[in-house]
């Protein structure tokens, strides 16, 4: 699967930040402690020497920390043999139950933790404290009926609270500004605070946030032009964006024109 996100790098007009999740799921016929064990002695030595040698570009390490699946002490195994190979740490943590997955991340040093549903006070105040951001997905809330995250109390007590869509089986969401919409409806959130948190906190959750996430000189022009009086009807319009998208510039160029 890198293999395949390595030959998309290459050849698609867009920016690809790739992540290892080997530890997404215990193998049939393993625990989760053979799991760890596999992903720390095997695959992470492999993925090093494809690295070194320009076959994979490789920039995090995640894994799903959660009850049946891989438990705290597994989960700060593996992330830290990721980190000392120079991987950033991004992995699912308090999503289905409290697992003290924020703690964890931020004692890591990790630069994100995504979905959070479960999240405790401390958690959230580790995560500040650490500069770890957040990155809360309201497609995942609204489709699998969980619990929203708390991202008011996140944002006022001073985490960097990004967006995502989770873009997978069972959250098919591929439109950032339904997530930004569902963002403010349901988690509470303002629109400028929902922009900040799909661009430059996002391109911070990913150590872009030097180059990508905002308009700025000096840093990559990725933007896109609505054909809309306001910005905010990027958010508060509810589907139908293909109409109002008139322009997606990546790189500087033109991608898509309606």
């Amino acid at each position: 699967m890198l293999r395949v996100i390595e030959r998309a790098r290459r050849e698609l007009p867009m920016g690809i930040s790739a992540t290892y999740c080997g530890a997404h799921s215990v193998p049939s016929g393993k625990t989760a402690l053979e799991a760890a064990d596999d992903i720390v002695s095997n695959h992470l030595p492999k993925l090093k020497e494809l690295r070194r040698s320009g076959e994979i570009h490789l920039d995090n390490i995640d894994v799903f920390c959660e009850e049946g699946v891989f438990d705290l002490a597994s989960t700060g195994r593996i992330l830290q043999s990721g980190k000392e190979m120079g991987l950033q740490i991004n992995f699912h943590g308090d999503e289905l139950h409290p697992m003290k997955a924020a703690e964890l991340g931020a004692e890591l040093g990790a630069l994100a933790v995504s979905h959070l549903e479960e999240v405790s006070d401390e958690g959230i105040a580790a995560m500040a404290t650490a500069g770890c951001s957040a990155i809360l997905l309201p497609s995942t809330a609204y489709m699998l009926r969980l619990k929203q995250p708390r991202a008011r109390k996140m944002l006022d007590e001073g985490v960097i609270v990004a967006l995502g869509s989770d873009f997978n089986p069972n959250a098919y969401c591929f439109s950032m500004p339904m997530v930004m919409h569902l963002a403010c409806v349901n988690m509470r959130m303002s629109m400028p605070e929902a922009l900040a948190a799909a661009t430059i906190n996002a391109a911070y959750a990913l150590g872009k946030s030097h180059t990508h996430g905002s308009l700025e000189v000096g840093k990559q022009g990725d933007f896109i032009i609505i054909n809309a009086s306001r910005w905010e009807h990027l958010i508060y319009q509810f589907g139908g964006h293909h109409e109002l998208i008139e322009y997606v510039i990546v790189k500087g160029k033109v991608v898509y024109k309606k």
